[in-house]
């Protein structure tokens, strides 16, 4: 690693090419030769150690003849190394050093991206069980230097496929330990189930990846994305490979389902509305909407927002709407001044029933103007609906 923080050449390997000199980027159109692009990009990748002009004449000439290929060489060499160049120095040696037909980078560990990446991904392994914060954070700037694959311009370039190949094994290494943190050691399962779900455009093949997203999100209590997540993993191992889930993905799903069983049934002998989390009923909200779908049966959610209401208040308001609804119905504490309610099987004018009765309640519990607001959605108008539930979402 670079310690003392000065990297007068800068080159980024992971993603695009890059190259800042003194701090300022240089554009792509200064390189009005590609084989002088080639060659920095080829000792980047191996800076520090020396690679012999043969090599070099191999890999940017390999089938011409008859030219003066040490004079193209020389060429190309003079070129990098005017680029590379300190603006602010006139008298600075370049970092493109030659000796003994060899010509190798020289530059401050650290200062060609693919230095730290590594640093941070074997810190992050080795801190994994002994000091996991530690390990979390190595594991998130591991993550945050990986731009794209290695060199993800240069495809087609057969140097570079080792390298990329080798780059992005130790990119899901870390997404994968780095989600498992997030899970254990946080107890963030959005961020879990997002990193894992975004490396799984990059490979939709990866088990390890499914397995972490679906923990996230059963964790989460996001059961309709779990499903619908499973369910990409069983289609693509079936047209793939034509293989079943493995036993531990089967597990995982066994699990949500007796975790969902539970969160949608009220315990035996409670009286009124079920009483669920903010992550439940917004899954039933997902899943209603699907059986709207196939059934056109509609549904209704009735929001509760607190006008001036002390917190005894509140809570007596909704130990009071919990008694007054069907075992059937779902009530929440949605946000910390507002208390959402699902209605089932209800279409508008049920639910303005509902609301009425709702404000009787509320009326003859606080009086004639009870500090509450009442807001009633109906899927008759889903639009409408889909519309106010995102605005309730964002609270």
């Amino acid at each position: 690693m670079n310690t003392n923080g000065v990297c007068r050449a800068e080159i980024g390997l992971l993603g695009p090419f890059s190259l800042r000199i003194d701090g300022r980027q240089v554009e792509a159109d200064v390189w009005k030769s590609k084989k002088a692009l080639t060659l920095l990009k080829y000792l980047a990748s191996r800076h520090g150690q020396r690679v012999s002009s043969d090599v070099l004449i191999e890999l940017l000439w390999p089938d011409q003849v008859n030219v003066d290929i040490q004079r193209n060489l020389h060429t190309a060499v003079w070129f990098v190394r005017r680029i590379l160049l300190s603006k602010d120095g006139s008298n600075a040696e370049s970092p493109l050093r030659y000796s003994h037909g060899s010509y190798w980078l020289e530059l401050e560990r650290g200062c060609v991206d693919i230095d730290p990446f590594e640093f941070h991904v074997r810190k992050a392994r080795e801190l994994e069980h002994s000091n996991m914060e530690m390990a979390l954070f190595h594991c998130e700037a591991a993550l945050a230097l990986y731009r794209d694959d290695f060199l993800c311009d240069d495809l087609y370039e057969e140097w570079t496929i080792p390298h990329r190949e080798e780059y992005r094994e130790l990119y899901f290494q870390v997404v994968v330990r780095c989600a498992e943190l997030l899970i254990n050691q946080r107890g963030d399962y959005q961020a879990a189930a997002n990193l894992s779900r975004a490396a799984l455009k990059k490979d939709p093949f990866r088990e390890e990846l499914y397995q972490t997203a679906l923990k996230a999100l059963i964790l989460d209590q996001r059961f309709v994305k779990a499903m619908n997540l499973y369910k990409r993993y069983v289609q693509m191992l079936k047209d793939e490979f034509g293989l079943e889930p493995s036993p531990a993905m089967s597990d995982l799903i066994a699990n949500m389902k007796e975790r969902l069983t539970e969160a949608s049934s009220p315990a035996q002998g409670s009286d009124g509305a079920y009483v669920c989390s903010r992550s439940v009923l917004q899954s039933f909200f997902e899943t209603e909407q699907r059986r709207l779908m196939r059934t056109g049966e509609h549904f209704s959610v009735l929001v509760i927002g607190n006008n001036g209401a002390s917190e005894q208040q509140f809570l007596q308001a909704f130990v009071l709407l919990q008694s007054l609804l069907r075992h059937s119905d779902m009530i929440c504490r949605y946000a910390p001044t507002m208390i959402v309610i699902f209605l089932p099987a209800t279409g508008a004018l049920g639910a303005q029933i509902v609301s009425v009765k709702a404000r009787q309640a509320m009326e003859h519990k606080f009086g004639a103007e009870p500090p509450f607001t009442f807001l009633t959605l109906s899927s008759e108008d889903l639009e409408s609906m889909q519309r106010e539930w995102s605005a309730l979402d964002s609270k």
